[in-house]
């Protein structure tokens, strides 16, 4: 069995255990870190397939969510195509009605559509009614999240208006940067995957030429990235160096870069400022100025001179990384170093008048990029510096307040975390 397998399988253990555990909820929540969720969705995947030995039906939702009034429709018709498939295969004439005027009058969104959809189905092949139905949402992207919300609500009432216990949903989100944070209904369960072991048995499964050079350099990666997951700095540090020497070596150039901000970061973190400056020197000489890379490094810098250096020096690196950023498209380091700017540009002499212009971009930037890469970055902390300054009764201050209940929801406050990966300059 390979790795991936392996973790699948370890994936359909817990899975089952938490729907044994909890046989009459309609609507379960998945959550986990980004690789997490994917490989969730995998597994899900992976019932689709002809390895796949369940009996249970699991059911794959992936446009994007516009409005709570035909997303419903949406799921309805992809099955539609799926049914007219099989009723061709099965040469049978049977006659699938999926909407209904009286549910329609009871619901304010159109979640009653695939569930009495499916409800009529195992009518039709009393057959399906012994089987499990796994209906997993997973929106590509999302307009209204309280419509979604809304809509996910009225799905789970539904389902126990049918009274059939078989029908599931499931949602997944990341553990941290949730969007739906004020469902009535549904029971959270936490994934727990080990990646940087993961990755290691992937890595000797697939590379198992000793001679390959590129295969050792990602082997070492990986068994560092394993280190410094565990807080194993010194041993950590060991590794990247070794990784180092093999980059140079094989002349790959970009991977000599990535692994000498790693060792930056893991001196920094026992206090090693000297080497770690030296590390991000040689990284930024070796990178250059016009790539995605080099944006990063920039931005990494920046926050590490911030903690142990001083503000102006900081600026410098911050602003160089928007430049690239800006030239290469990367909203989300555009938009942290703007807003990072606008907190290094207030002071108890200038006021505040300099930041809220860096505050103003930084939001122009957020909402260019989709719903999900802005839910990690620090838009809500942003909007809630200003908020703060502009008041909240505040005709400014109401326009943002409803802006980003849109965009976020309800609760988007309770997003408005201190960014960790760069603590607030001012405090």
């Amino acid at each position: 069995m390979n790795p991936i397998q392996l973790e699948l399988f370890k994936i359909d253990k817990q899975w089952q255990q938490v729907v044994k555990k909890h046989p009459t909820e309609i609507l379960f929540l998945c959550l986990g870190e980004r690789h997490e969720v994917n490989l969730f969705e995998a597994y899900f995947k992976y019932q689709l397939t002809e390895e796949s030995r369940t009996d249970d039906i699991y059911l794959l939702h992936y446009q994007g969510f516009q409005n709570k009034s035909d997303y419903g429709r949406s799921l309805v018709k992809e099955w539609k195509e799926i049914f007219d498939l099989w009723q061709k295969d099965t040469g049978k004439g049977v006659v699938w009605n999926v909407e209904s005027a009286e549910y329609a009058k009871a619901y304010k969104t159109d979640a009653y559509v695939p569930i009495m959809a499916l409800t009529r189905l195992c009518d039709l092949y009393p057959e399906l009614k012994l089987k499990k139905i796994y209906i997993q949402l997973a929106p590509t992207g999302i307009d209204d999240v309280i419509g979604l919300s809304e809509w996910i609500n009225e799905c789970c009432k539904c389902v126990k208006a049918t009274n059939n216990q078989n029908i599931k949903l499931v949602y997944t989100e990341h553990h941290t940067h949730r969007t739906l944070k004020k469902l009535k209904q549904g029971i959270d369960f936490r994934l727990n995957i080990d990646v940087g072991k993961l990755m290691q048995n992937a890595a000797a499964h697939t590379n198992r030429e000793k001679s390959n050079p590129e295969a050792d350099y990602q082997q070492q990666i990986l068994t560092a990235s394993n280190y410094l997951s565990k807080g194993k700095h010194e041993q950590a540090n060991a590794v990247l160096e070794r990784a180092i020497v093999i980059a140079q070596k094989q002349g790959l150039h970009e991977a000599v870069v990535a692994a000498r901000i790693m060792l930056a970061q893991s001196l920094a973190v026992k206090n090693k400022k000297n080497e770690a400056r030296q590390q991000y020197e040689m990284a930024l000489a070796r990178a250059g100025e016009h790539s995605q890379l080099s944006a990063h490094i920039h931005m990494s810098y920046g926050s590490f001179l911030l903690a142990h250096a001083g503000k102006e020096e900081a600026k410098k690196y911050f602003e160089k990384a928007i430049k690239i950023a800006e030239m290469l498209g990367n909203d989300f380091i555009a938009m942290e170093c703007t807003r990072l700017l606008g907190q290094l540009s207030e002071s108890k002499i200038t006021g505040s008048a300099k930041a809220m212009v860096y505050y103003v971009k930084c939001m122009e930037i957020a909402r260019k990029m989709p719903v999900e890469k802005r839910r990690q970055s620090s838009m809500a902390y942003t909007a809630s510096i200003m908020l703060k300054k502009y008041g909240a009764d505040s005709p400014e201050g109401k326009k943002l307040d409803m802006d980003m209940q849109r965009d976020y929801g309800e609760d988007w406050k309770s997003m408005a975390e201190v960014p960790k990966n760069h603590a607030n300059p001012l405090s």
